[in-house]
């Protein structure tokens, strides 16, 4: 859902490889725009290079092909749903709610973007018109042109941790699922006002189908979950599968007093400290695999 690319709006053909959710090379950024919170009661996020905005700030910034195509009027900027789309149907630049909730770019009250937040997080005159059209989560977005789903319309787009909120049936105010990937989701369903959290959670925006009232959501989330398994097994090579890592845990009565806290992408829910690094605490000499 975080994952962004930038595209030219003739061809569709991308200006620069995707930025993915877990690359913080626009975290300098984000720390020279002061408060965390700076946006929080317009957008339920927190400044994080996790989100789009700086991302694109970023690319416009130190990118030439990037810059050149958005000073002329050909760039496209959009998660990776717009992407998808817009080579679906050869032209259609559209998104959902709950994906352009997670830019820092919308205004998650009116659910449009915001020319202010633009203004403020990107810093390019031209970016509002590189943005796609915000649709409801349930509507059609245009249809399929070519290949073998030629004519089937795309009638629905979803965020992946509001998929899954949505795909367990989280309809009712209180609601929740957690979901275990590359990092970890906690999302509980908090009807249809948004509220902002004061103890580190995102609130987001859930789902919205047709003309109803959009459904938000809080969310936790953890950075590194399945992710860390693999880094155990390729950059380490502690194991060769990570079938293993449960079978060496079982071995021991506990964990020793050692605690790994795998903060590769800085701390997510509740501290986001986006300068926070990984530590293993608590080594001794009877430490071992």
């Amino acid at each position: 859902i975080n994952a962004e690319y930038m595209g030219d709006r003739r061809s569709g053909k991308a200006l620069h490889n995707a930025l993915v959710w877990q690359d913080m090379r626009s975290e300098q950024l984000c720390s020279a725009l002061g408060d965390c919170n700076r946006f929080q009661a317009q957008t339920g996020l927190p400044v994080s290079p996790y989100f789009s905005g700086t991302k694109l700030r970023w690319l416009l910034e130190n990118v030439p092909e990037v810059r050149s195509a958005a000073q002329s009027g050909n760039a496209l900027f959009g998660t990776i749903d717009s992407f998808l789309l817009w080579h679906l149907t050869k032209g259609v630049h559209k998104t959902d709610v709950t994906n352009a909730s997670r830019t820092l770019l919308m205004d998650i009250h009116t659910l449009d973007w915001s020319t202010q937040l633009v203004d403020e997080i990107v810093h390019e005159p031209a970016a509002r018109a590189m943005l796609p059209e915000i649709h409801p989560s349930s509507d059609v977005y245009g249809t399929v042109r070519g290949g073998v789903l030629d004519g089937v319309r795309v009638a629905g787009i979803l965020g992946d941790q509001q998929a899954a909120l949505f795909g367990q049936a989280c309809f009712g105010v209180g609601d929740a699922k957690n979901t275990y990937g590359t990092g970890a989701f906690l999302l509980a369903n908090i009807g249809t006002t948004p509220r902002l959290s004061s103890n580190g959670l995102l609130t987001t925006v859930g789902y919205k189908l047709g003309t109803q009232p959009a459904v938000y959501a809080f969310e936790g989330s953890v950075a590194m979950a399945g992710a860390l398994m693999q880094w155990l097994r390729d950059n380490l090579e502690l194991v060769k599968s990570v079938n293993e890592i449960e079978e060496l845990a079982k071995t021991v009565p506990d964990n020793g007093d050692v605690y790994f806290v795998p903060a590769f992408s800085g701390l997510f829910a509740p501290h986001w400290r986006k300068d926070a690094r990984g530590v293993i605490a608590g080594l001794t000499r009877f430490s071992t695999r």
